[in-house]
């Protein structure tokens, strides 16, 4: 028996969202403690632009700035820390992806809805319990994808150092995308990159440091402020490292000192 099981709901017209199971069995907990069972329900329709503007998670200007990113197939990636929205930020952009455009969306598991025809959908899967079947990973759907005349790649959530590896040698290559990736901030996200990169395939930390300059055009820093999720800052990512590590100039920046019913963002940068 596994103790630990994943586990998908498909999209009915009950629950068109779709969404995913997470099941700890008693046998893995400590004694006396409940076993658990996690359900997180996807959207019910696409993420629009405006539901976000709705909730102030940014200005209308920058969403323009994102915008205008997203239709000129800039390589953008988002961060924040655990709930902070990185996957609703996605989506919401992907309805500015140009009509036509063959999209190949590669997750673990599937949450982004894009609603067009020329989406090609990948999921990863874990090796089949009792069986000699392989995995099928993030990395593997990057590599396919690559063989599959892209005009843009959707990468759900970067875990791991052979997804990291396989998204930038992808995005060095002269594809376009954006992904989410988990941290705090712009210099956290550079540093976790390098971090996993070099632990699970072993590349050296100024190394993997250029590819992230040479792969990202944009990053998308979301905190939580005031518990509301705002954007914090919009920057490129410079090419050329600093004292081997990579460097970022701001286009849109939080004022921090704004209050939660009027946030303000200030432009400091060219796009």
């Amino acid at each position: 028996m596994n103790p630990s099981v994943n586990a998908k709901l498909p999209r009915t017209k009950a629950n068109p969202g779709g969404g995913r199971i997470k099941v700890i069995h008693k046998s893995i907990v400590p004694p006396g403690v409940n076993h658990a069972l996690n359900v997180r329900l996807y959207e019910q329709k696409p993420v629009q632009p405006e539901w976000l503007l709705e909730r102030k998670l940014m200005s209308a200007e920058m969403m323009e700035t994102l915008k205008r990113a997203m239709q000129t197939g800039k390589r953008i990636l988002i961060t924040g820390g655990t709930r902070t929205g990185k996957t609703t930020l996605l989506s919401a952009l992907c309805n500015y992806l140009p009509e036509g455009w063959r999209v190949i969306k590669i997750e673990d598991p599937e949450e982004i809805w894009i609603d067009s025809l020329t989406v090609q959908a990948i999921e990863a899967r874990p090796q089949a319990l009792g069986t000699e079947v392989k995995p099928y990973t993030l990395a593997d759907g990057v590599d396919d994808a690559m063989r599959m005349s892209p005009d843009y790649l959707i990468i759900g959530e970067v875990r791991d150092g052979k997804a990291a590896m396989a998204l930038f040698r992808a995005l060095m290559t002269g594809h376009s995308g954006a992904c989410t990736f988990h941290a705090d901030n712009e210099r956290e996200a550079a540093a976790r990159m390098s971090t996993i990169m070099g632990a699970d395939v072993g590349i050296k930390r100024i190394d993997a440091n250029q590819m992230f300059a040479d792969a990202i055009d944009l990053l998308v820093q979301i905190v939580i402020q005031h518990d509301s999720r705002r954007i914090s800052t919009i920057s490129h990512v410079n090419t050329d490292l600093k004292g081997g590590e990579v460097s970022f100039s701001p286009i849109w920046k939080f004022d921090v000192n704004s209050n939660k019913e009027s946030p303000k963002w200030e432009k400091v940068g060219e796009e």
